[in-house]
């Protein structure tokens, strides 16, 4: 009953490998737009940005007036006592209570800072656009992951594929050995070799299904696809194809050195520090700004509100000068620090700068490799082929052995997965390098 079992599997397998994928199955398009619309980290990224965004009117307010109002009504309880006024002495005041309504309008603008200002703009401005790079290089990535984790579950059925095919070969094998055996041309060693042959194999197929099930768990992750849902894909039509040509190193290094996101995201964030430095200068300098207030106090409300504007009422102006001249170093050390800031800016520049000619190295290299190796299965897999078909005649005309079968069976098998992976190693070097180069 077991047996029987592992071959109506390993049938049932064969005929699902090669059935059409449902109407709802999703393209490697179609992965990517979903992914775009659900993908965590992008949405993470396009967050960042928007709270970029408002650090730059921040950084912008402090050229704006400012305008301030107070307001306040409190009760007021005078003691009594005896005024003195130059040396002569004045009725004595009783106690009393009273209310005390007082409001002020005061408005500054600032003049001069020590470029603070303007630097703090610019760098918010500069922080910004390298938020807005990084989107770019997150959604650059965000294809890049998708495309990978969509070509490894195409990998995976694939070798489920061809892993059924094997089953089913050594199923065949196993019922020829025995019919041999029952007319006296075989050993029960032969039909017991093929039946251990038959159900290793279907074990190894069953262990690949588990393999497939968790590649499409890593496309559902990365595109934001609910794991409990029904995930189908189908497979694009370019994955026959031989992998295309690689273009020259030197090329797609100066490529990549100017059209990668990560790069501009990077340089923009060293000049955004360089700003920030200059800022942290500016408390060496003095703060000069414009004031003007208008202030109004009165007992009793009606007075407050119905005397002319300049009744009981105090308007100022001037302009105020601040000058921080000792501040226990904290000015020096944050100059310091931001000079540190600027240091690691440069030095993350540089090292994405050599990270990503190292990403089109490998692809280049990936992709020429993976090109060979697909030409040889090839041609590796119609050799095998025909080697199987004469080991099967041989054995069934009596001079081959089921060792030289077997053998031919698992060299077919060797090709086949080694031009499917060679296939899709191609294909994802050539994602890889549309990656590294920016797109």
């Amino acid at each position: 009953m077991l047996l029987a079992a592992l071959a109506a599997s390993s049938i049932a397998l064969a005929t699902s490998a090669q059935a059409p994928a449902p109407d709802n199955a999703l393209t490697l398009e179609r992965a990517i737009q979903v992914a775009l619309d659900r993908n965590y980290d992008l949405r993470r990224s396009q967050y960042q940005a928007l709270s970029s965004e408002q650090d730059l009117v921040i950084a912008r307010s402090a050229i704006l007036p400012r305008l301030d109002f107070n307001g306040s009504i409190s009760r007021v309880r005078q003691g009594s006592g005896t005024p003195i006024v130059g040396g002569v002495i004045l009725t004595p005041r009783p106690t009393e209570a009273f209310w005390s309504y007082v409001g002020s309008v005061g408005a500054t603008q600032l003049l001069f800072d020590g470029g603070k200002w303007w630097n703090n703009l610019a760098a918010a401005g500069a922080q910004l656009a390298s938020t807005q790079a990084s989107i770019d290089e997150q959604r650059l990535n965000t294809v890049f992951t998708v495309e990978q984790r969509f070509y490894e579950l195409v990998r995976a059925q694939r070798q489920l594929k061809v892993l059924g095919e094997a089953a089913i070969r050594s199923r065949d094998q196993a019922e020829f050995t025995q019919r041999l055996f029952d007319g006296g041309r075989a050993t029960q060693a032969d039909v017991y070799a093929a039946r251990a042959n038959r159900d290793n194999d279907e074990i190894v197929r069953l262990t690949q299904e588990r393999l497939v099930e968790f590649a499409r768990q890593d496309l559902a992750q990365t595109i934001g696809w609910n794991p409990a849902e029904a995930l189908a894909i189908v497979e694009p039509p370019q994955m026959q194809q031989e992998p295309s040509t690689p273009p020259p190193a030197e090329q797609a290094v100066e490529k990549a050195l100017a059209a990668r996101p990560s790069l501009k995201a990077f340089a923009l964030a060293a000049e955004s520090r360089r700003k920030s430095e200059a800022a942290a200068r500016g408390d060496y300098w003095p703060q000069i700004s414009l004031s003007a207030s208008y202030r109004r106090s009165t007992p009793e409300w009606r007075l407050f509100t119905g005397l002319p504007l300049g009744h009981d009422s105090t308007i100022s102006g001037g302009v105020d000068v601040t000058w921080n001249l000792f501040a226990g170093f904290s000015t020096k050390a944050n100059v310091e620090k931001a000079q540190v800031d600027v240091l690691l800016a440069e030095n993350d520049l540089m090292n994405g700068r050599r990270g990503v000619a190292s990403d089109v190295e490998r692809a280049i290299a990936q992709l020429g490799v993976a090109r060979q190796a697909a030409r040889i299965a090839t041609q590796t897999q119609q050799t095998s082929s025909e080697n199987l078909r004469l080991a099967r005649t041989r054995q069934q005309v009596g001079v081959g052995t089921q060792l030289e079968v077997r053998d031919a069976e698992l060299k077919l098998t060797q090709a086949q997965l080694a031009r499917d992976n060679a296939l899709v190693d191609g294909h994802e070097a050539e994602s890889a390098l549309r990656r590294a180069t920016g797109g």
